[in-house]
């Protein structure tokens, strides 16, 4: 039954396929969606990519981490583009977990997050029970905030097609690329210019956000091959203790966000910091601590 209300020429589908969805309802998949939609937002992967480039593999957390960062950037870019407003507030649709969601609607977030982050994930492993975890996850992510009434089905589809186009592109760029190749100054020079020109493209805070912490990712990697080039230690513990020192960082330069005032030019400070914490600074106290050791020819470090 088509709405009673004015509605965009082709949203109509969307909006009736959101309404039966949500005729689903069930106490159980309210809750396993719940978690999955978690699994989209900030909070999974400010612990998941630390815990990749720390813990299991220091030149594809890097890769990762660029991947990402970089296909965020551009959906945020697409949202303000596009300015398609969400469906929260439509009636007959109910919005849950309202506060999971910002900005514009047109690509999702967490479908196009979810895409670059598992896809390349799946790339890396290529084992067959992977990818299919990896599509089960990455639909049940974006499924989650159809149901939720937080996107509408077409933004969820593009935010897949554009996060598994950004993890085939990064992999493919990995290929052939990697900060050793080149001399210091031109990987130092990558490092900057990337990120200052995503900050001239899009001024957006959100995107800007990104940038600054891509800055920090990338100035610090740089440097911590030429001053540190640590390899990671082959002992699981000494990989565990790392990741705890090294979140309990992230979680402290995020708290800097509440102190003195909340204004963008300090939120933008403290996204560089964790950059530069995360690459740098992290694996200069993993050092000093004993955890990880230099290796002795930084062209083999993972």
């Amino acid at each position: 039954m088509e709405p009673d209300f004015p509605m965009p020429q082709g949203y109509v589908w969307q909006y009736e396929l959101i309404r039966y969805v949500q005729l689903w309802h069930a106490a159980w998949l309210e809750k396993g969606l719940h978690i999955l939609t978690i699994m989209g937002t900030e909070r999974f992967y400010v612990l998941a990519l630390p815990i990749i480039f720390w813990g299991i593999n220091k030149r594809f957390g890097l890769r990762l981490a660029y991947s990402f960062l970089t296909s965020m950037y551009a959906c945020n870019w697409l949202k303000d583009a596009f300015q398609v407003v969400r469906p929260i507030g439509i009636p007959g649709v109910h919005s849950a977990y309202t506060e999971t969601s910002s900005g514009y609607a047109l690509p999702s977030g967490h479908a196009q997050g979810g895409a670059t982050f598992w896809g390349l994930l799946g790339l890396w492993i290529r084992k067959a029970w992977f990818w299919v975890l990896v599509v089960v996850l990455v639909f049940c992510i974006g499924f989650s905030r159809v149901y939720f009434g937080l996107h509408w089905p077409l933004d969820v589809i593009v935010g897949w097609i554009l996060g598994l186009l950004f993890a085939f592109l990064f992999w493919w760029i990995g290929q052939w690329w990697t900060y050793r190749q080149y001399a210091f100054k031109i990987r130092m020079t990558f490092a900057v210019a990337i990120p200052t020109i995503m900050l001239i493209v899009h001024t957006g805070t959100t995107s800007a956000e990104y940038a600054m912490l891509l800055l920090g990712i990338g100035v610090g990697a740089v440097l911590e091959e030429r001053w540190l080039g640590l390899e990671l230690a082959p002992e699981w513990w000494r990989r565990v203790s790392a990741v705890v020192i090294g979140i309990a960082g992230v979680i402290a330069l995020q708290w800097l966000i509440k102190w003195p005032v909340e204004v963008v030019l300090w939120r933008l400070v403290r996204d560089l910091l964790i950059g530069v914490w995360g690459t740098l600074g992290a694996p200069y106290v993993f050092e000093r601590s004993g955890l990880y050791r230099k290796a002795e020819d930084n062209g083999t470090i993972d």
